[in-house]
């Protein structure tokens, strides 16, 4: 692939409006070490494509071994922190809301949850392989968004009955005030069962997990974006204490909040920053199921 053309750090660009419920953002990242491998923690999020432009990287969810990461990837939706080592990372990633993976990947994505699989392996991800033999031959990231415009909505033709069902779900689960699968079925306005299947199939997770996931990044993000705030000032209304935020923290991210703190954390910094300046959302899970016009 051509040298992508010099941008900052991380750089964010959103996606044409008509696509803005299937994907949340294209990202650039470009970074370089001076002073060897470097470590980061990323948070859990929904899936994401990832096409390795220079560099390369190792990682794992945590509590397994790092191994090399595929230079063009899809990681499916996380339920655990991934960590990442890298000394040179340009990277083209593409975020796909829970409704984009059903439209444009299409497979349960319970079967990719917490996995990282190579584009060319997996029939599944062929649109994305197909993007990526187009993508080979630019380097400016405008142009870039632009190809992923025109591809991504060569596929989303037609509208799909279920996807208003996908979209309740969705929008219930970024709603703060729901604690239980009760409230986000009742919300939803579907019944639990089919709620817990379209849970696994859809968002890659049981429901009663993903409301989890959700208190904690609310937490987290609200630190991710001022480091000063205290995590006891930033608990979310679900946590009945510092304790119980504690379990869950070692629980997803395999760490302390404290050992968290400590780390450098290049990316997840740099991104958090920048995609709440530019997309009005610390973190890719805490975005509802579509931006507004403000956006």
């Amino acid at each position: 692939m051509r040298s992508l053309k010099r941008i900052n750090p991380v750089h964010f660009i959103l996606p044409a409006h008509a696509l803005r419920r299937y994907v949340s953002t294209y990202y650039f990242f470009d970074f370089t070490s001076d002073s060897g491998e470097l470590e980061d923690l990323l948070h859990p999020e929904w899936a994401s494509v990832h096409y390795t432009v220079s560099g390369s990287s190792r990682g794992s969810i945590v509590g397994e071994p790092p191994l090399p990461t595929p230079d063009v990837n899809m990681t499916g939706p996380t339920g655990k922190a991934a960590r990442i080592f890298f000394e040179e990372l340009k990277l083209i990633g593409i975020g796909l809301l829970p409704l984009g993976w059903y439209r444009l990947v299409g497979c349960p994505a319970e079967r990719w949850a917490n996995k990282v699989g190579e584009l060319e392996d997996a029939p599944e991800f062929a649109l994305f392989q197909n993007i990526w033999t187009e993508l080979k031959s630019l380097n400016d990231p405008q142009q870039i968004a632009a190809l992923f415009d025109r591809m991504l909505l060569e596929k989303i033709t037609v509208a799909d009955p279920l996807e208003m069902e996908i979209e309740n779900i969705h929008e219930a689960l970024a709603n703060p005030d729901i604690s239980s699968v009760a409230d986000l079925a009742d919300v939803a306005g579907i019944g639990q069962q089919r709620l817990e299947r379209l849970s696994r199939r859809v968002f890659g997770f049981p429901p009663k997990r993903l409301l989890r996931r959700q208190r904690f990044l609310r937490t987290l993000g609200s630190v991710m974006m001022d480091p000063e705030l205290k995590w006891s000032a930033a608990l979310d209304d679900q946590y009945f204490d510092q304790a119980h935020f504690n379990r869950d923290f070692q629980e997803f991210m395999g760490m302390s909040p404290g050992q968290y703190l400590a780390m450098p954390r290049p990316i997840s910094i740099a991104a958090t920053l920048a995609r709440a300046e530019h997309v009005g959302h610390p973190l890719q899970a805490l975005q509802g199921p579509g931006l507004s016009d403000d956006h």
